[in-house]
């Protein structure tokens, strides 16, 4: 077992993004780099330097078609609710089955065989008016609430063991009030049933749903007609031609380095290979 260096996780998640790379050009799929990561390629050509992972996002077509190959692949894991009981997150990742992860969050609900991994969002269609898009957005928030509630203990999770002990205390009640209705898996189709309810492509907004109460996670379906080759870690990949709007939107001044103190990952993962 050896600790991995934030470099050395970033060479592995290259390697898996630029695998991904290959699958979409091959299959004529549309992905950007995104979030974080397009931060990384208009500031830094590759990984903001304290970042441990790579951020992608699909519309929902492309994105079902890439799990469906990804289903089938053995060169890496593929963890998406699709192939995934008790999965806590509304987005796929892929791992490096070499690499796992240390969490330093009790009660975290992640996969067992979690490593150094790219995260592929999909993007999904937004109702046109503000208000009908955040009404949707309220009732998909609650039932991903709901589904990560009702995951083994990971209603409890925190970062202190006396925190986490007493949510198990505290929230049970909510827990198994939640489970009397459904389990996670009931909940993650209602949540998906939701976020699908709007069909990328029938109205002029998309997003991914973590984000789709507020502006900045509201984006032009058109953004995602076409893409530039842009330099990532010294691999040409692809990226949104609008990603100086979106970037202004989401993040402000993001040619401008935050101070020292916030120059770390957001993620609470130690990595290390087997």
């Amino acid at each position: 077992m050896k600790k991995l260096s934030i470099r050395e996780v970033q060479l592995k998640a290259v390697e898996i993004l630029v695998y991904i790379d290959k699958i979409c050009r091959r299959e004529n799929l549309r992905y950007s780099i995104f979030y974080g990561s397009l931060i990384g390629v208009e500031r830094h050509e590759g990984f903001i330097p304290w970042d441990d992972d790579v951020d992608i996002v699909m519309p929902r077509p492309d994105y079902n078609r890439l799990m469906e190959i990804l289903s089938r692949d053995k060169e890496y894991i593929l963890m998406y609710s699709g192939n995934r009981s008790d999965y806590r997150y509304p987005f796929a990742k892929l791992v490096d089955s070499n690499t796992f992860i240390k969490s330093r969050q009790y009660f975290n609900g992640e996969e067992k065989d979690l490593g150094v991994f790219v995260d592929i969002f999909p993007l999904d269609g937004l109702p046109e008016a503000d208000e009908d898009r955040v009404a949707l957005w309220e009732r998909a928030e609650q039932y991903r609430l709901n589904m990560m509630d009702t995951i083994d203990h990971c209603y409890a999770r925190s970062f202190t063991l006396i925190k986490s002990l007493l949510k198990l205390l505290i929230r049970y009640p909510h827990h198994r009030k939640l489970l009397s209705e459904g389990d996670s898996s009931y909940w993650c189709d209602k949540y998906e049933n939701t976020v699908k309810s709007v069909s990328f492509g029938d109205t002029t907004k998309c997003g991914f749903f973590d984000l789709a109460n507020q502006d900045c996670g509201v984006f032009k379906v058109e953004w995602f007609d076409d893409f530039d080759e842009v330099d990532f870690e010294g691999y040409k990949l692809k990226a949104i031609k609008e990603r100086a709007d979106f970037l202004e939107i989401r993040y402000g001044d993001y040619m401008e380095l935050p101070p020292e103190n916030e120059r770390v990952t957001h993620h609470p993962y130690t990595f290390f290979e087997k």
